[in-house]
């Protein structure tokens, strides 16, 4: 597999990666690194939003809130057991809030301002204040703004689920809002035992007036009972049709005796007759055996038989005393008949009664029947007439009595609320409120802040973080090379020297660690190559390619690895000027053939590394003409073990790709948060297209305090633990 090929496949995977991790996690270490890098920003951005906070604070204007606290009666005193006209009921918890909506009404609220004469304030009138007698008409404009004023700076709540209720009022006047509040509740307090005694008032007068018209109506009922009872000659009793049932009962009753007693009287009356009529002496009548004469004469008649027949058998019918007894006997029989007849005439007579008697029984029946269907119409009637009049006594006797227990109610009205806690005036201001204004301050400061750092981002086109170049450029950091300046031991030592000077005198530093680290990359980068031809490329001008390849070469020389730098940049000969001086003659010299290796060869006498500097006036000559520069690089591969070739940019001189296509491995330089991210990526794929095996990427010019402030997942990061290490 070439270097191209390899560079392309590790893009790949590296981008593949990312992406995973990048559409699953949040990466809240990069949000910290970004926080960390923008710190002086954002702190900048917090301490003017503070200024502004405190400013604004010094300039608001004071305000003071004053609380007062009424509550709801939950058991009235009761005065009087009576029912009242606006009686007291446990509130209940939509009492309570209907309370607190009465508390802000526009009506209490009217009264507070009328007392008080707010409507003449310049605070509450839109600013005129207005000068008038004190019993002056007030203008209802001015009344009106003042009670919207009133309410726009009231607060009216419930305290919890409690019956307490809260009321309070900011102004910038302590003593008037404390003096607004407490006339609020003491006029809604007020208010209710107004209202009840108006209530009482109000009803006393209307039960007097209904009470005068009732009482006509009762008397005019009770007259109209009175004169129907004696229009139809009813009794007082409280049942009419129950007296004449009664009477008709009994007259039924009597009826009834007075036809058996007429039936069984006729019964006689005919059976006698009808005895008589056949020829018979009656003596066989109920009524003949009954009567104690015809019993005696009956008596008589059996003694003068007994008689009769014993002087029949003694004497013939011609015997005086037979005569005189048979005379005796025959007088007793006409004697019996005439009783008979008496009994018989008697009972016909006692029969004419018991009929007549029927009949007159008869007639008080239906006499009764009539009187009796008269009353249960009469009786409707009365009962009507008894009803209103029952009725209109009723009605006024109830009016009567809530009269006089409304009459006992006045002046015995008691509120359903009372104040828990009057208003005091406030001594501290409830605005402005410095935690407020504090919090306000860091929440705005903290957006702004976000949103220039978020701008800063979108902004910056450099890479910074080793995880960020491998995301997108897919190419492993081999190094991060430190920028000089910001190293604590160059600063304080107040050192003039070159970063190519400082790895020799101070190899333990920081920047020498990384070149060091950088040739161990590169030799792990290419473990099969016993001689290697580095190229050290970057896409724009100023990534510090001339002082890299210098210290990497010092730093290989002065381990024993016999180097050779080339100055492959026929434009800025950056190197030639750096490392050796004034050269008659160099690289193009060498690659014309009009100059020896030897001759031109330049020797670094601190370290032993060479150099193959360019001319610097020599321009005329391409390097990669005619393959004599890679007939040159093979002829080094045998005396050198490094060969380092400091290139032009690739995207300023297109003759840097193909040296670099030469090369065993290209070191790709990015500078620090500076490189667009855009440039290097059209630079490597440009080498990507020579087939350049480009073996990673080196950081230069990195800032170790911001790095180790900011970057983390980078060595850098980790600069304050082991900087004791790069110090002595």
């Amino acid at each position: 597999m070439d270097g191209a090929t390899r560079t392309r496949a590790r893009t790949h995977a590296i981008g593949t990666q990312s992406d995973v991790d990048e559409s699953t996690l949040i990466d809240v270490r990069g949000i910290g690194r970004i926080i960390r890098r923008r710190a002086l920003v954002i702190g900048v951005i917090l301490a003017v939003a503070a200024a502004l906070a405190l400013v604004a604070y010094m300039l608001a204007e004071r305000r003071y809130v004053a609380t007062a606290q009424v509550a709801l009666e939950r058991t009235a005193e009761k005065v009087i057991a009576e029912d009242q006209v606006t009686p007291t009921v446990d509130p209940d918890s939509a009492a309570v809030d209907t309370e607190v909506e009465a508390l802000r009404s526009p009506a209490l609220i009217g009264t507070v301002v009328d007392t008080l004469r707010l409507d003449r304030n310049a605070d509450f009138n839109g600013g005129l204040a207005i000068a008038a007698a004190p019993n002056a008409k007030p203008d209802p404009i001015a009344r009106a703004r003042a009670i919207g004023n009133v309410l726009g700076n009231l607060t009216v709540k419930r305290d919890g689920l409690s019956y307490a209720i809260s009321i309070s009022y900011e102004s910038p006047s302590p003593t008037l809002a404390a003096q607004i509040v407490n006339t609020i509740a003491q006029t809604y307090v007020a208010g209710q035992v107004g209202t009840k005694s108006g209530a009482t008032k109000r009803a006393s007068r209307f039960l007097e007036g209904r009470l005068q018209q009732m009482r006509g109506q009762v008397l005019a009922a009770e007259k109209a009972v009175a004169d129907f009872r004696a229009a139809n000659s009813l009794f007082a009793v409280s049942n009419l049709s129950t007296v004449s049932q009664d009477e008709l009962s009994n007259l039924s009753t009597q009826l009834a005796q007075a036809k058996a007693e007429n039936a069984a009287a006729q019964a006689r009356l005919s059976t006698a007759r009808a005895q008589l009529a056949r020829g018979r002496s009656g003596e066989e009548l109920g009524e003949a055996l009954d009567s104690p004469v015809v019993s005696q004469l009956r008596a008589q008649r059996a003694e003068i038989g007994r008689e009769v027949a014993s002087l029949q058998k003694r004497y013939g019918p011609l015997h005086p005393d037979l005569q005189r007894a048979e005379k005796a006997q025959a007088n007793t029989d006409a004697q019996i008949a005439a009783e008979v007849r008496r009994i018989v005439a008697n009972t016909s007579i006692q029969a004419n009664i018991a009929s007549q008697r029927a009949a007159s029984l008869q007639g008080s029946i239906g006499r009764a029947e009539g009187k009796l269907a008269a009353d249960n119409n009469a009786s409707v009637r009365l009962n009507e007439l008894e009803r209103n009049a029952e009725s209109a006594r009723t009605l006024y006797r109830s009016f009567l009595d809530r009269y006089r227990q409304t009459v006992a109610q006045e002046g015995l009205e008691q509120s359903d609320s009372y104040i828990v806690a009057t208003a005091r005036v406030p001594a501290v201001p409830s605005s402005p409120n410095l935690l407020l204004y504090a919090a306000a301050a860091l929440v705005g400061g903290l957006g702004i802040a976000a949103l220039v750092v978020l701008l800063l981002q979108l902004l910056e086109r450099g890479l910074e973080t080793s995880d960020a170049i491998e995301k997108r450029l897919g190419l492993p950091v081999l190094a991060s090379i430190p920028d000089a300046n910001t190293l604590p031991e160059y600063r304080k030592g107040g050192l003039p020297a070159q970063p190519m000077d400082l790895v020799l005198q101070r190899p333990q530093s920081l920047l020498a660690e990384a070149f060091r680290s950088l040739r161990t990359s590169i030799q792990f980068a290419t473990p099969d190559l016993r001689h290697r031809v580095i190229a050290i490329a970057s896409s724009v001008p100023g990534e510090g390619k001339t002082t890299t390849a210098i210290c990497l070469a010092r730093t290989a020389a002065a381990a024993g690895i016999t180097t050779l730098l080339i100055d492959c940049d026929p434009r800025r000969r950056a190197t030639s000027r750096q490392f050796g001086g004034q050269v008659k003659a160099g690289l193009n010299e060498v690659l014309a053939g009009s100059a020896q290796l030897d001759q031109v060869l330049v020797k670094d006498t601190a370290t032993g590394a060479w150099l193959l500097p360019q001319r610097i006036d020599a321009a005329e000559l391409t390097l990669t003409e005619g393959g004599r520069f890679a007939a040159l690089l093979a002829q080094l591969r045998e005396r050198f073990e490094l060969i380092l070739l400091d290139t032009a940019p690739v995207l300023a001189i297109d003759e840097a790709r193909v040296v670099a296509s030469l090369a065993d491995g290209v070191v790709f330089l990015l500078r620090w948060r500076t490189t667009p991210a855009k440039a290097a990526e059209i630079a490597l794929n440009r080498l990507a297209d020579v087939d350049a095996n480009v073996l990673g990427v080196a950081q230069t010019q990195v800032n170790v305090v911001e790095q180790a402030r900011a970057g983390f997942g980078d060595a850098g990061y980790y600069y304050r633990d082991v900087e004791s290490y790069h110090t002595a």
